[in-house]
């Protein structure tokens, strides 16, 4: 099914809901590409009215979708200060999933990007890494530069062996995936019995989501293909054998900043000051993070993390 066109003037792909199958949704509202301006299609978010479920419709084809990256895309390609940040950050995730990811266990992160997690893994003491990333650049990087086993492509492209992963890190991968349900199902069998999945996903139900609305930065069309809530994240778990935990609502303050710049974008249309903003977007990041811990408190965070666990026969 094809409806409308993609900024490339080829057919946009109609999809059923993931989740549930049904076709029958309703349209939330529409928006343009505003974090990388890749075109000014504007994509029509929906949501399912039979699981809730929120997701682009219609989108790109597969074969559209590698254009919509462009080489300065934050996860391939990050400032000096970004990248102490992140790196910071993913220290800071090692160290409170240390029970997780320690050697002997086999650790697998699932769009790596240019495997910046992966090697505090390793740095951390645990050799027995790997990572899947579809960006062929992205991977070199992470093959050449950090010497690290990442192979090109998709999970399901890479076959791996029944019950041969200890722990499968998906962070903010899963909303760019053409099928969660079919991913996790691989990941489901790929998991050796008590091996664990974390995922990290915006939250479509949380305080920024609404007060941004818009300027919510976890929308990010085209490229993000689904929006998750606590609710459908849950569902999307018990489609699989695997059984979800607790919820842990992350402090940042990151969605203020980007909300601010895209507002700002939209409503002035001045390169200087989208310039100034995107200069001072670290210190905005820092200076919102109490905005992301009222979130948190509140349990409505815009950034969450669950873990799910593969149960023993």
């Amino acid at each position: 099914m094809s409806t409308g066109s993609s900024p490339y003037g080829t057919p946009l792909q109609g999809v059923a809901c993931d989740l549930c199958g049904s076709n029958r949704d309703q349209t939330l509202f529409t928006l343009r590409d505003m974090m990388q301006t890749t075109s000014d299609h504007e994509y029509r978010i929906a949501r399912c009215r039979v699981c809730d479920l929120i997701y682009l419709n219609p989108r790109p084809y597969s074969w559209d979708i590698p254009g919509l990256y462009p080489a300065e895309y934050a996860p391939f390609k990050r400032s000096a200060l970004g990248t102490l940040a992140r790196k910071w950050l993913h220290k800071r995730t090692v160290t409170e999933l240390a029970n997780l990811v320690q050697a002997p266990r086999r650790v697998l992160d699932i769009g790596c990007g240019t495997g910046e997690l992966l090697e505090q893994v390793r740095k951390s003491g645990n050799p027995n890494v790997l990572g899947i990333e579809p960006s062929i650049q992205a991977a070199r990087v992470a093959r050449e530069n950090r010497g690290l086993d990442v192979r090109t492509g998709t999970l399901e492209q890479c076959a791996l062996p029944d019950a041969s992963i200890d722990t499968v890190l998906i962070s903010h991968v899963l909303e760019h995936l053409p099928s969660p349900r079919v991913t996790l199902r691989e990941v489901d069998r790929i998991l050796r019995p008590g091996g664990a999945v974390v995922i990290w996903v915006p939250n479509a139900a949380s305080v920024p989501a609404k007060v941004l609305g818009r300027y919510w930065m976890g929308w990010d069309v085209p490229r993000h293909l689904y929006a998750f809530t606590p609710g459908s994240l849950h569902r999307l778990i018990g489609t699989t054998s695997l059984q979800p935990g607790e919820i842990l609502h992350e402090k940042h303050g990151i969605e203020w900043s980007w909300g601010l710049r895209l507002w700002a974008a939209e409503r002035f249309e001045n390169e200087q000051l989208n310039g100034a903003l995107a200069a001072l977007h670290p210190a905005m990041s820092i200076g919102s993070t109490p905005l992301g811990i009222i979130s948190s408190l509140l349990r409505s965070s815009g950034r969450i993390r669950m873990i799910a666990w593969k149960p023993f026969d």
